[in-house]
């Protein structure tokens, strides 16, 4: 049951942490794309 959950609990971390760069690195490609003036 422990390992169960401490499992689950990294597979929640992991998602998190990738959502997040994917989120990171697409608003930085947008950012870097897009034509923005001062």
């Amino acid at each position: 049951m422990r390992t169960a959950l401490e499992r689950i609990g990294w597979l929640v971390l992991i998602w998190t942490a990738s959502v997040a760069t994917a989120g990171m690195v697409s608003l930085a490609i947008r950012w870097l794309v897009a034509p923005h003036h001062g």
